[in-house]
Protein backbone atom coordinates (compact mmCIF):
# COMPACT_ATOMS: atom_id res chain seq x y z
CA UNK A 1 0.00 0.00 0.00
CA UNK A 2 1.19 3.54 -0.77
CA UNK A 3 0.67 6.68 1.26
CA UNK A 4 -1.19 8.16 -1.70
CA UNK A 5 -3.73 5.32 -1.46
CA UNK A 6 -4.84 6.36 2.03
CA UNK A 7 -8.34 7.85 2.27
CA UNK A 8 -8.88 11.33 3.67
CA UNK A 9 -9.40 10.73 7.37
CA UNK A 10 -11.04 13.13 9.85
CA UNK A 11 -9.16 14.54 12.83
CA UNK A 12 -11.61 12.78 15.15
CA UNK A 13 -11.56 9.82 17.55
CA UNK A 14 -12.33 6.41 16.13
CA UNK A 15 -11.15 2.96 15.12
CA UNK A 16 -9.17 2.00 12.02
CA UNK A 17 -8.75 -1.43 10.41
CA UNK A 18 -5.88 -2.39 8.13
CA UNK A 19 -6.94 -5.10 5.66
CA UNK A 20 -5.31 -7.50 3.24
CA UNK A 21 -7.35 -9.43 0.64
CA UNK A 22 -10.51 -8.40 2.49
CA UNK A 23 -9.28 -9.83 5.82
CA UNK A 24 -8.63 -7.60 8.85
CA UNK A 25 -4.95 -7.83 9.87
CA UNK A 26 -4.82 -5.07 12.49
CA UNK A 27 -7.31 -3.02 14.51
CA UNK A 28 -6.35 0.15 16.37
CA UNK A 29 -8.00 3.06 18.13
CA UNK A 30 -7.06 6.72 17.98
CA UNK A 31 -7.84 10.05 19.55
CA UNK A 32 -7.09 11.61 16.16
CA UNK A 33 -7.55 9.21 13.23
CA UNK A 34 -5.75 11.38 10.71
CA UNK A 35 -2.61 11.79 12.81
CA UNK A 36 -2.52 8.18 13.97
CA UNK A 37 -2.87 6.57 10.55
CA UNK A 38 -0.30 8.95 9.02
CA UNK A 39 2.18 7.47 11.51
CA UNK A 40 2.04 4.11 9.71
CA UNK A 41 3.10 5.57 6.38
CA UNK A 42 6.31 6.95 7.89
CA UNK A 43 6.67 4.53 10.81
CA UNK A 44 9.27 1.87 11.55
CA UNK A 45 9.35 -1.74 12.73
CA UNK A 46 5.85 -3.08 13.41
CA UNK A 47 4.01 -0.05 12.01
CA UNK A 48 6.01 -0.28 8.78
CA UNK A 49 5.31 -4.01 8.48
CA UNK A 50 1.56 -3.49 8.93
CA UNK A 51 1.54 -0.71 6.34
CA UNK A 52 3.52 -2.83 3.87
CA UNK A 53 1.27 -5.87 4.39
CA UNK A 54 -2.05 -3.99 4.01
CA UNK A 55 -3.85 -3.24 0.78
CA UNK A 56 -6.83 -1.34 2.23
CA UNK A 57 -7.88 0.77 5.21
CA UNK A 58 -11.29 1.21 6.79
CA UNK A 59 -12.22 3.46 9.69
CA UNK A 60 -15.16 4.21 11.99
CA UNK A 61 -15.59 7.58 13.71
CA UNK A 62 -16.75 7.45 17.34
CA UNK A 63 -18.03 10.02 19.79
CA UNK A 64 -14.99 9.82 22.08
CA UNK A 65 -11.96 7.71 23.01
CA UNK A 66 -13.95 5.52 25.40
CA UNK A 67 -16.34 4.48 22.65
CA UNK A 68 -13.34 3.86 20.39
CA UNK A 69 -11.81 1.60 23.06
CA UNK A 70 -15.00 -0.47 23.37
CA UNK A 71 -15.39 -0.77 19.60
CA UNK A 72 -11.73 -1.75 19.21
CA UNK A 73 -12.18 -4.53 21.78
CA UNK A 74 -15.23 -5.91 19.97
CA UNK A 75 -13.56 -5.82 16.56
CA UNK A 76 -10.42 -7.56 17.83
CA UNK A 77 -12.51 -10.34 19.36
CA UNK A 78 -14.51 -10.69 16.18
CA UNK A 79 -11.59 -10.73 13.70
CA UNK A 80 -8.60 -11.96 15.78
CA UNK A 81 -6.17 -9.92 13.59
CA UNK A 82 -2.68 -11.36 13.19
CA UNK A 83 -0.83 -8.13 14.08
CA UNK A 84 -2.76 -7.42 17.28
CA UNK A 85 -1.61 -8.79 20.64
CA UNK A 86 -4.09 -11.59 21.29
CA UNK A 87 -4.75 -13.23 24.62
CA UNK A 88 -5.77 -16.86 24.65
CA UNK A 89 -9.40 -16.93 23.53
CA UNK A 90 -11.48 -16.32 26.67
CA UNK A 91 -14.76 -17.78 25.40
CA UNK A 92 -14.34 -20.72 27.76
CA UNK A 93 -13.97 -18.62 30.90
CA UNK A 94 -17.09 -18.99 33.08
CA UNK A 95 -18.98 -16.40 35.14
CA UNK A 96 -21.29 -16.71 38.11
CA UNK A 97 -24.67 -15.07 37.49
CA UNK A 98 -27.29 -14.05 40.04
CA UNK A 99 -30.44 -13.87 37.95
CA UNK A 100 -32.66 -10.76 37.84
CA UNK A 101 -35.89 -12.20 39.31
CA UNK A 102 -38.04 -11.81 42.39
CA UNK A 103 -36.37 -14.97 43.71
CA UNK A 104 -32.91 -15.01 42.07
CA UNK A 105 -30.89 -18.17 41.42
CA UNK A 106 -27.10 -18.48 41.19
CA UNK A 107 -26.02 -20.15 37.93
CA UNK A 108 -22.82 -20.70 35.96
CA UNK A 109 -22.74 -19.07 32.52
CA UNK A 110 -20.22 -18.36 29.79
CA UNK A 111 -22.11 -15.39 28.40
CA UNK A 112 -22.64 -11.91 29.83
CA UNK A 113 -25.91 -10.23 28.77
CA UNK A 114 -27.31 -6.81 29.53
CA UNK A 115 -30.27 -8.35 31.40
CA UNK A 116 -30.08 -6.65 34.80
CA UNK A 117 -28.51 -9.71 36.43
CA UNK A 118 -25.34 -9.51 38.53
CA UNK A 119 -22.21 -11.22 37.20
CA UNK A 120 -18.94 -12.23 38.85
CA UNK A 121 -15.93 -13.26 36.80
CA UNK A 122 -14.46 -14.25 34.48
CA UNK A 123 -12.97 -17.10 36.49
CA UNK A 124 -9.71 -18.65 35.25
CA UNK A 125 -11.02 -22.22 35.34
CA UNK A 126 -14.25 -24.10 35.81
CA UNK A 127 -12.89 -25.72 38.97
CA UNK A 128 -12.82 -22.37 40.79
CA UNK A 129 -16.45 -21.73 39.82
CA UNK A 130 -17.54 -25.17 41.00
CA UNK A 131 -15.85 -24.73 44.38
CA UNK A 132 -17.55 -21.38 45.00
CA UNK A 133 -20.90 -22.65 43.69
CA UNK A 134 -20.75 -25.69 46.00
CA UNK A 135 -19.99 -23.43 48.96
CA UNK A 136 -22.96 -21.16 48.18
CA UNK A 137 -25.28 -24.13 47.67
CA UNK A 138 -24.21 -25.66 50.97
CA UNK A 139 -24.36 -22.49 53.06
CA UNK A 140 -27.20 -20.41 51.59
CA UNK A 141 -30.78 -21.63 50.88
CA UNK A 142 -31.15 -20.20 47.37
CA UNK A 143 -33.40 -22.05 44.94
CA UNK A 144 -31.55 -24.55 42.77
CA UNK A 145 -33.87 -26.81 40.75
CA UNK A 146 -36.69 -24.59 39.49
CA UNK A 147 -35.06 -23.27 36.31
CA UNK A 148 -34.37 -19.80 34.93
CA UNK A 149 -36.76 -18.08 34.86
CA UNK A 150 -38.30 -19.80 37.87
CA UNK A 151 -41.04 -22.32 37.14
CA UNK A 152 -43.75 -23.29 39.60
CA UNK A 153 -43.56 -26.79 41.06
CA UNK A 154 -46.17 -28.97 42.71
CA UNK A 155 -43.97 -30.04 45.59
CA UNK A 156 -40.60 -28.94 47.01
CA UNK A 157 -37.42 -30.81 46.14
CA UNK A 158 -35.02 -32.62 48.47
CA UNK A 159 -33.01 -29.42 49.08
CA UNK A 160 -35.97 -27.98 50.96
CA UNK A 161 -36.14 -31.05 53.21
CA UNK A 162 -32.38 -30.68 53.87
CA UNK A 163 -32.74 -27.00 54.78
CA UNK A 164 -30.81 -25.85 51.70
CA UNK A 165 -33.67 -24.10 49.90
CA UNK A 166 -36.54 -21.84 50.96
CA UNK A 167 -38.75 -23.33 48.21
CA UNK A 168 -40.07 -20.18 46.49
CA UNK A 169 -41.15 -22.40 43.58
CA UNK A 170 -44.03 -23.76 45.74
CA UNK A 171 -44.78 -20.44 47.42
CA UNK A 172 -43.20 -21.25 50.80
CA UNK A 173 -40.43 -18.61 50.79
CA UNK A 174 -40.80 -15.35 52.67
CA UNK A 175 -39.67 -12.60 50.20
CA UNK A 176 -37.87 -10.61 52.92
CA UNK A 177 -36.00 -13.67 54.19
CA UNK A 178 -35.05 -14.64 50.65
CA UNK A 179 -33.80 -11.09 49.99
CA UNK A 180 -31.56 -11.37 53.09
CA UNK A 181 -30.10 -14.62 51.70
CA UNK A 182 -29.45 -12.95 48.34
CA UNK A 183 -27.71 -10.06 50.09
CA UNK A 184 -25.40 -12.48 51.95
CA UNK A 185 -24.55 -14.28 48.72
CA UNK A 186 -23.65 -10.93 47.13
CA UNK A 187 -21.49 -10.09 50.15
CA UNK A 188 -19.62 -13.35 49.72
CA UNK A 189 -19.09 -12.99 45.98
CA UNK A 190 -18.07 -9.34 46.40
CA UNK A 191 -15.35 -10.51 48.78
CA UNK A 192 -16.83 -8.92 51.90
CA UNK A 193 -16.27 -12.13 53.84
CA UNK A 194 -15.44 -10.50 57.17
CA UNK A 195 -18.68 -8.46 57.07
CA UNK A 196 -20.64 -11.60 56.28
CA UNK A 197 -19.00 -13.60 59.09
CA UNK A 198 -19.69 -10.77 61.56
CA UNK A 199 -23.37 -10.65 60.53
CA UNK A 200 -23.78 -14.44 60.80
CA UNK A 201 -22.00 -14.52 64.17
CA UNK A 202 -24.33 -11.79 65.49
CA UNK A 203 -27.40 -13.70 64.31
CA UNK A 204 -26.07 -16.93 65.83
CA UNK A 205 -25.54 -15.30 69.22
CA UNK A 206 -28.99 -13.69 69.03
CA UNK A 207 -30.62 -17.05 68.21
CA UNK A 208 -28.77 -18.74 71.04
CA UNK A 209 -29.88 -15.98 73.44
CA UNK A 210 -33.47 -16.64 72.41
CA UNK A 211 -32.87 -20.38 72.89
CA UNK A 212 -33.51 -21.00 69.19
CA UNK A 213 -30.76 -23.61 69.18
CA UNK A 214 -31.72 -25.15 65.85
CA UNK A 215 -31.20 -21.82 64.04
CA UNK A 216 -28.05 -21.13 66.08
CA UNK A 217 -26.61 -24.51 65.06
CA UNK A 218 -27.44 -23.86 61.40
CA UNK A 219 -25.71 -20.47 61.52
CA UNK A 220 -22.73 -22.01 63.32
CA UNK A 221 -22.34 -24.57 60.52
CA UNK A 222 -22.51 -21.80 57.92
CA UNK A 223 -19.79 -19.83 59.74
CA UNK A 224 -17.53 -22.88 60.00
CA UNK A 225 -17.99 -23.70 56.30
CA UNK A 226 -17.04 -20.15 55.29
CA UNK A 227 -14.06 -20.06 57.65
CA UNK A 228 -12.77 -23.41 56.38
CA UNK A 229 -13.10 -22.36 52.75
CA UNK A 230 -11.37 -19.00 53.09
CA UNK A 231 -8.72 -20.01 55.60
CA UNK A 232 -7.63 -22.97 53.46
CA UNK A 233 -7.74 -21.47 49.99
CA UNK A 234 -7.06 -17.77 50.44
CA UNK A 235 -4.11 -15.72 51.58
CA UNK A 236 -4.79 -12.84 53.97
CA UNK A 237 -3.30 -9.41 53.44
CA UNK A 238 -3.60 -6.16 55.33
CA UNK A 239 -7.23 -5.18 55.93
CA UNK A 240 -6.47 -1.54 55.16
CA UNK A 241 -5.77 -2.43 51.52
CA UNK A 242 -9.51 -2.65 50.94
CA UNK A 243 -10.71 -3.67 47.47
CA UNK A 244 -8.20 -3.64 44.60
CA UNK A 245 -6.62 -5.68 41.82
CA UNK A 246 -2.85 -6.11 41.41
CA UNK A 247 -1.51 -6.90 37.93
CA UNK A 248 1.86 -8.50 37.09
CA UNK A 249 3.57 -9.03 33.73
CA UNK A 250 6.34 -11.39 32.54
CA UNK A 251 7.91 -11.72 29.05
CA UNK A 252 10.00 -14.26 27.18
CA UNK A 253 10.53 -13.39 23.54
CA UNK A 254 7.17 -13.58 21.72
CA UNK A 255 5.49 -15.05 24.80
CA UNK A 256 4.01 -13.16 27.72
CA UNK A 257 1.97 -13.85 30.82
CA UNK A 258 -0.24 -11.41 32.72
CA UNK A 259 -1.56 -12.36 36.15
CA UNK A 260 -4.13 -10.46 38.18
CA UNK A 261 -4.74 -10.94 41.90
CA UNK A 262 -8.03 -9.83 43.40
CA UNK A 263 -7.86 -8.30 46.89
CA UNK A 264 -11.23 -7.77 48.54
CA UNK A 265 -11.48 -6.44 52.07
CA UNK A 266 -7.73 -6.87 52.37
CA UNK A 267 -8.03 -10.59 51.61
CA UNK A 268 -6.67 -12.46 48.60
CA UNK A 269 -9.84 -13.63 46.86
CA UNK A 270 -8.78 -15.00 43.48
CA UNK A 271 -6.40 -14.96 40.53
CA UNK A 272 -6.78 -14.64 36.77
CA UNK A 273 -4.12 -15.38 34.12
CA UNK A 274 -3.76 -14.64 30.43
CA UNK A 275 -1.07 -16.19 28.19
CA UNK A 276 0.06 -14.40 25.01
CA UNK A 277 1.87 -16.18 22.17
CA UNK A 278 2.28 -13.40 19.59
CA UNK A 279 3.83 -10.54 21.55
CA UNK A 280 7.20 -10.56 19.77
CA UNK A 281 7.04 -7.01 18.41
CA UNK A 282 4.79 -5.58 21.11
CA UNK A 283 6.02 -3.39 23.94
CA UNK A 284 5.26 -4.23 27.55
CA UNK A 285 2.71 -1.41 27.54
CA UNK A 286 0.94 -2.87 24.48
CA UNK A 287 0.72 -6.31 26.11
CA UNK A 288 -0.64 -4.77 29.30
CA UNK A 289 -3.23 -2.71 27.42
CA UNK A 290 -4.33 -5.84 25.52
CA UNK A 291 -4.96 -7.53 28.87
CA UNK A 292 -6.86 -4.53 30.26
CA UNK A 293 -9.03 -4.49 27.14
CA UNK A 294 -9.56 -8.26 27.14
CA UNK A 295 -10.34 -8.66 30.84
CA UNK A 296 -11.77 -5.48 32.32
CA UNK A 297 -14.27 -4.67 29.59
CA UNK A 298 -16.18 -7.83 30.59
CA UNK A 299 -15.09 -8.46 34.21
CA UNK A 300 -17.54 -7.86 37.05
CA UNK A 301 -17.62 -6.48 39.65
CA UNK A 302 -14.91 -3.85 39.19
CA UNK A 303 -12.73 -2.69 42.11
CA UNK A 304 -12.15 1.01 42.81
CA UNK A 305 -8.37 0.58 42.30
CA UNK A 306 -6.26 -1.39 39.81
CA UNK A 307 -2.50 -1.53 40.45
CA UNK A 308 -0.38 -1.75 37.28
CA UNK A 309 3.31 -2.72 36.90
CA UNK A 310 4.04 0.08 34.39
CA UNK A 311 2.59 3.14 32.73
CA UNK A 312 0.52 2.84 29.56
CA UNK A 313 -0.49 5.58 27.17
CA UNK A 314 -4.15 4.59 27.36
CA UNK A 315 -4.43 4.41 31.15
CA UNK A 316 -6.75 7.40 31.49
CA UNK A 317 -9.03 6.17 28.70
CA UNK A 318 -9.29 2.78 30.38
CA UNK A 319 -10.07 4.46 33.70
CA UNK A 320 -12.93 6.42 32.13
CA UNK A 321 -14.29 3.32 30.38
CA UNK A 322 -14.23 1.30 33.60
CA UNK A 323 -15.81 4.15 35.55
CA UNK A 324 -18.71 4.17 33.08
CA UNK A 325 -19.15 0.41 33.54
CA UNK A 326 -18.92 0.56 37.34
CA UNK A 327 -20.98 3.72 37.79
CA UNK A 328 -18.25 5.18 40.01
CA UNK A 329 -14.59 6.17 39.84
CA UNK A 330 -12.10 3.41 38.97
CA UNK A 331 -8.44 4.40 39.31
CA UNK A 332 -5.57 2.74 37.46
CA UNK A 333 -2.31 3.45 39.26
CA UNK A 334 1.36 2.42 39.17
CA UNK A 335 2.33 2.21 42.88
CA UNK A 336 5.62 3.76 43.97
CA UNK A 337 6.01 2.67 47.59
CA UNK A 338 4.67 0.55 50.41
CA UNK A 339 2.48 -2.54 50.49
CA UNK A 340 0.95 -1.89 47.08
CA UNK A 341 4.38 -2.13 45.43
CA UNK A 342 4.86 -5.48 47.16
CA UNK A 343 1.55 -6.68 45.78
CA UNK A 344 2.50 -5.77 42.19
CA UNK A 345 5.88 -7.46 42.66
CA UNK A 346 4.08 -10.53 44.01
CA UNK A 347 1.84 -10.58 40.93
CA UNK A 348 4.92 -10.20 38.72
CA UNK A 349 6.69 -13.16 40.35
CA UNK A 350 3.61 -15.30 39.85
CA UNK A 351 3.35 -14.15 36.23
CA UNK A 352 6.95 -15.31 35.70
CA UNK A 353 6.18 -18.68 37.31
CA UNK A 354 3.01 -19.02 35.21
CA UNK A 355 4.95 -18.20 32.04
CA UNK A 356 7.52 -20.89 32.81
CA UNK A 357 4.68 -23.39 33.23
CA UNK A 358 3.19 -22.44 29.85
CA UNK A 359 6.57 -22.67 28.11
CA UNK A 360 7.18 -26.06 29.72
CA UNK A 361 3.76 -27.19 28.47
CA UNK A 362 4.68 -26.17 24.92
CA UNK A 363 8.00 -27.97 25.30
CA UNK A 364 6.34 -31.14 26.58
CA UNK A 365 4.09 -31.43 23.54
CA UNK A 366 7.08 -31.05 21.23
CA UNK A 367 6.49 -27.39 20.45
CA UNK A 368 9.45 -25.89 22.32
CA UNK A 369 9.07 -22.09 22.10
CA UNK A 370 12.82 -21.64 21.67
CA UNK A 371 12.85 -23.63 18.44
CA UNK A 372 10.16 -21.46 16.86
CA UNK A 373 12.03 -18.36 18.03
CA UNK A 374 15.30 -19.54 16.47
CA UNK A 375 13.56 -20.44 13.22
CA UNK A 376 12.19 -16.90 12.97
CA UNK A 377 15.36 -15.12 14.09
CA UNK A 378 17.72 -17.07 11.81
CA UNK A 379 15.34 -17.48 8.85
CA UNK A 380 15.59 -21.27 8.92
CA UNK A 381 13.49 -23.42 6.61
CA UNK A 382 12.35 -25.60 9.52
CA UNK A 383 12.49 -25.68 13.28
CA UNK A 384 15.96 -26.75 14.49
CA UNK A 385 15.00 -29.91 16.40
CA UNK A 386 18.62 -31.12 16.75
CA UNK A 387 21.25 -28.49 17.57
CA UNK A 388 24.93 -29.27 18.10
CA UNK A 389 27.22 -26.96 20.05
CA UNK A 390 31.01 -26.77 19.49
CA UNK A 391 33.66 -25.38 21.84
CA UNK A 392 37.46 -25.44 21.99
CA UNK A 393 39.20 -25.67 25.36
CA UNK A 394 42.92 -25.57 26.11
CA UNK A 395 45.44 -24.62 28.75
CA UNK A 396 46.91 -21.69 26.85
CA UNK A 397 47.87 -23.77 23.86
CA UNK A 398 48.36 -27.15 25.54
CA UNK A 399 45.95 -30.08 25.92
CA UNK A 400 43.69 -28.69 23.18
CA UNK A 401 40.31 -30.42 23.10
CA UNK A 402 37.01 -29.96 21.33
CA UNK A 403 33.62 -30.67 22.83
CA UNK A 404 30.31 -31.34 21.08
CA UNK A 405 27.05 -31.06 23.04
CA UNK A 406 23.69 -32.01 21.55
CA UNK A 407 20.19 -30.69 22.26
CA UNK A 408 17.10 -32.34 20.77
CA UNK A 409 13.71 -30.69 21.10
CA UNK A 410 15.25 -28.05 23.35
CA UNK A 411 16.65 -30.57 25.87
CA UNK A 412 20.18 -31.92 26.40
CA UNK A 413 20.82 -35.38 24.96
CA UNK A 414 23.92 -36.29 26.93
CA UNK A 415 24.29 -39.73 25.37
CA UNK A 416 25.20 -37.89 22.16
CA UNK A 417 27.87 -35.62 23.69
CA UNK A 418 31.32 -36.15 22.15
CA UNK A 419 34.86 -34.96 22.96
CA UNK A 420 38.06 -35.12 20.92
CA UNK A 421 41.71 -34.15 21.23
CA UNK A 422 43.09 -31.70 18.69
CA UNK A 423 46.71 -32.29 17.71
CA UNK A 424 49.04 -30.85 15.15
CA UNK A 425 48.95 -27.20 16.26
CA UNK A 426 52.69 -27.16 17.02
CA UNK A 427 52.08 -25.89 20.55
CA UNK A 428 50.60 -22.63 19.33
CA UNK A 429 47.16 -21.60 20.55
CA UNK A 430 45.01 -21.32 17.43
CA UNK A 431 41.31 -21.55 18.23
CA UNK A 432 40.31 -21.01 14.61
CA UNK A 433 42.39 -23.94 13.34
CA UNK A 434 41.21 -26.09 16.24
CA UNK A 435 37.57 -25.29 15.49
CA UNK A 436 38.03 -26.08 11.79
CA UNK A 437 39.62 -29.42 12.65
CA UNK A 438 36.87 -30.34 15.14
CA UNK A 439 33.99 -29.60 12.75
CA UNK A 440 35.74 -31.34 9.85
CA UNK A 441 36.30 -34.50 11.90
CA UNK A 442 32.66 -34.46 13.09
CA UNK A 443 31.36 -34.59 9.50
CA UNK A 444 33.87 -37.10 8.14
CA UNK A 445 34.80 -40.57 9.31
CA UNK A 446 33.18 -42.48 12.17
CA UNK A 447 31.30 -39.57 13.83
CA UNK A 448 29.46 -38.77 10.60
CA UNK A 449 28.33 -42.39 10.38
CA UNK A 450 27.29 -42.74 14.05
CA UNK A 451 25.58 -39.38 14.69
CA UNK A 452 22.42 -37.95 13.18
CA UNK A 453 22.74 -34.84 11.04
CA UNK A 454 21.89 -31.65 13.00
CA UNK A 455 19.50 -28.92 11.95
CA UNK A 456 21.76 -26.17 13.31
CA UNK A 457 25.35 -25.78 14.52
CA UNK A 458 26.18 -23.44 17.40
CA UNK A 459 29.77 -22.25 17.53
CA UNK A 460 31.13 -20.88 20.80
CA UNK A 461 32.83 -17.72 19.60
CA UNK A 462 32.68 -14.84 17.18
CA UNK A 463 33.03 -14.37 13.45
CA UNK A 464 36.49 -15.98 13.22
CA UNK A 465 35.34 -19.23 14.81
CA UNK A 466 32.12 -19.26 12.73
CA UNK A 467 34.02 -18.86 9.46
CA UNK A 468 36.47 -21.57 10.51
CA UNK A 469 33.50 -23.90 11.06
CA UNK A 470 32.03 -22.96 7.67
CA UNK A 471 35.38 -23.70 6.01
CA UNK A 472 35.35 -27.15 7.63
CA UNK A 473 31.82 -27.85 6.37
CA UNK A 474 32.87 -26.85 2.85
CA UNK A 475 35.89 -29.19 3.06
CA UNK A 476 33.60 -32.01 4.21
CA UNK A 477 31.07 -31.29 1.45
CA UNK A 478 28.27 -30.56 3.95
CA UNK A 479 25.79 -27.66 3.90
CA UNK A 480 24.24 -26.82 7.26
CA UNK A 481 23.10 -23.59 8.94
CA UNK A 482 25.43 -22.41 11.66
CA UNK A 483 25.59 -19.50 14.07
CA UNK A 484 28.10 -18.22 16.60
CA UNK A 485 27.39 -16.93 20.08
CA UNK A 486 29.87 -14.26 21.15
CA UNK A 487 30.81 -14.35 24.82
CA UNK A 488 29.76 -11.54 27.17
CA UNK A 489 27.77 -9.73 24.45
CA UNK A 490 25.42 -12.72 23.93
CA UNK A 491 25.00 -11.68 20.27
CA UNK A 492 24.39 -14.19 17.48
CA UNK A 493 26.93 -14.04 14.64
CA UNK A 494 26.24 -15.42 11.14
CA UNK A 495 28.94 -16.54 8.67
CA UNK A 496 28.37 -13.47 6.46
CA UNK A 497 29.17 -11.20 9.41
CA UNK A 498 25.58 -10.24 10.20
CA UNK A 499 24.85 -9.88 13.90
CA UNK A 500 21.45 -10.88 15.29
CA UNK A 501 20.58 -9.24 18.60
CA UNK A 502 17.82 -10.94 20.60
CA UNK A 503 16.44 -9.83 23.98
CA UNK A 504 18.12 -11.62 26.86
CA UNK A 505 14.79 -13.17 27.84
CA UNK A 506 14.15 -14.55 24.33
CA UNK A 507 13.60 -18.33 24.65
CA UNK A 508 15.76 -19.00 21.58
CA UNK A 509 18.72 -17.04 22.97
CA UNK A 510 18.28 -18.66 26.38
CA UNK A 511 18.40 -22.10 24.76
CA UNK A 512 21.60 -21.28 22.85
CA UNK A 513 23.23 -19.89 26.01
CA UNK A 514 22.33 -23.12 27.81
CA UNK A 515 23.80 -25.19 24.97
CA UNK A 516 26.93 -23.01 24.82
CA UNK A 517 27.45 -23.39 28.57
CA UNK A 518 26.90 -27.16 28.38
CA UNK A 519 29.47 -27.44 25.58
CA UNK A 520 31.97 -25.29 27.45
CA UNK A 521 31.50 -27.31 30.65
CA UNK A 522 32.06 -30.58 28.81
CA UNK A 523 35.18 -29.31 27.05
CA UNK A 524 36.65 -27.78 30.20
CA UNK A 525 36.12 -31.02 32.14
CA UNK A 526 37.93 -33.02 29.44
CA UNK A 527 40.72 -30.48 29.27
CA UNK A 528 41.28 -30.69 33.02
CA UNK A 529 41.20 -34.46 32.88
CA UNK A 530 44.03 -34.44 30.32
CA UNK A 531 46.06 -31.82 32.10
CA UNK A 532 46.07 -33.66 35.42
CA UNK A 533 48.80 -32.38 37.69
CA UNK A 534 50.09 -30.07 34.97
CA UNK A 535 47.22 -27.75 35.88
CA UNK A 536 49.12 -26.79 39.03
CA UNK A 537 51.86 -25.29 36.92
CA UNK A 538 50.85 -22.61 34.46
CA UNK A 539 52.01 -19.62 32.57
CA UNK A 540 51.26 -17.55 35.67
CA UNK A 541 53.96 -19.18 37.79
CA UNK A 542 56.45 -16.45 36.99
CA UNK A 543 54.06 -13.58 37.67
CA UNK A 544 54.67 -12.00 41.11
CA UNK A 545 51.59 -12.01 43.34
CA UNK A 546 49.73 -14.81 41.51
CA UNK A 547 49.27 -17.74 43.88
CA UNK A 548 47.04 -20.83 43.70
CA UNK A 549 43.78 -18.96 44.43
CA UNK A 550 44.34 -16.24 41.82
CA UNK A 551 45.64 -18.81 39.31
CA UNK A 552 42.44 -20.84 39.80
CA UNK A 553 40.24 -17.76 39.28
CA UNK A 554 42.03 -16.92 36.02
CA UNK A 555 41.90 -20.50 34.70
CA UNK A 556 38.18 -20.82 35.46
CA UNK A 557 37.31 -17.55 33.73
CA UNK A 558 39.45 -17.77 30.56
CA UNK A 559 39.90 -20.70 28.19
CA UNK A 560 42.61 -19.37 25.87
CA UNK A 561 45.68 -17.20 26.09
CA UNK A 562 44.36 -14.90 23.37
CA UNK A 563 41.10 -14.40 25.25
CA UNK A 564 43.01 -13.42 28.39
CA UNK A 565 45.30 -11.03 26.51
CA UNK A 566 42.24 -9.18 25.19
CA UNK A 567 40.86 -8.62 28.69
CA UNK A 568 41.15 -5.23 30.40
CA UNK A 569 42.79 -4.45 33.72
CA UNK A 570 39.37 -3.61 35.19
CA UNK A 571 37.94 -6.96 34.07
CA UNK A 572 40.79 -8.95 35.64
CA UNK A 573 40.73 -6.87 38.81
CA UNK A 574 37.06 -7.79 39.31
CA UNK A 575 37.85 -11.52 39.61
CA UNK A 576 37.89 -13.11 43.08
CA UNK A 577 41.09 -12.31 44.95
CA UNK A 578 42.47 -10.01 42.24
CA UNK A 579 43.29 -6.29 42.36
CA UNK A 580 44.45 -3.70 39.84
CA UNK A 581 48.16 -4.10 40.64
CA UNK A 582 48.18 -7.86 40.10
CA UNK A 583 45.88 -7.57 37.07
CA UNK A 584 48.26 -5.11 35.44
CA UNK A 585 51.20 -7.42 36.18
CA UNK A 586 49.45 -10.40 34.58
CA UNK A 587 48.63 -8.52 31.38
CA UNK A 588 52.12 -7.00 31.16
CA UNK A 589 53.66 -10.47 31.51
CA UNK A 590 51.40 -12.10 28.91
CA UNK A 591 51.66 -9.28 26.38
CA UNK A 592 55.41 -9.31 26.81
CA UNK A 593 55.44 -13.02 25.99
CA UNK A 594 53.39 -12.44 22.84
CA UNK A 595 55.88 -9.81 21.69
Amino acid sequence: MKASDLPRLPAAPGVYMWKRDGRVIYVGKAKNLRARVAHYARGEDKAARIFAAADALEFIVTRDEVEALLLEANLIKAHRPEFNVLMKDDKHYPFLKLTNEAFPALVVTRRVDDDGARYWGPFPDAGAVRRIKRLVDRVFPLRKNSGVPMKKRRRPCLNYAMGRCLAPCVGRADPDEYARVVRRVEQLLDGRVDDLLAELTGRMEEAAGQQNFELAAELRDQIKALERFFSSSQQAYAVELGDLDAVGLARSGPYAMVQLFQIRGGRMLGRTSRFVENAGEATDAEVLEAFLRDYYLVASPLPPLVLLPLETGGREVFARALAERAGRKVELRVPRRGEKVRLVEFAGRNARAGLEVELARLEKRGDHPALASLQRALGLARRPWRIEGYDISNLFGTAVVAAIAVFEGGKPKKSQYRRMRIRGLAGKPDDYKAMEEAVYRRFTGSLQARMESPDLLLIDGGLGQVRAARKALERAGVSLPLVGLAKREEVLVLPDGERVVLPLDDPGLRLLIHLRDETHRSGLAYNRQLRGKKALKSVFDDVPGVGPARRKALLERYSTLEELRRASVEELAALPGMNRRVAAAVLEHLRGQSG
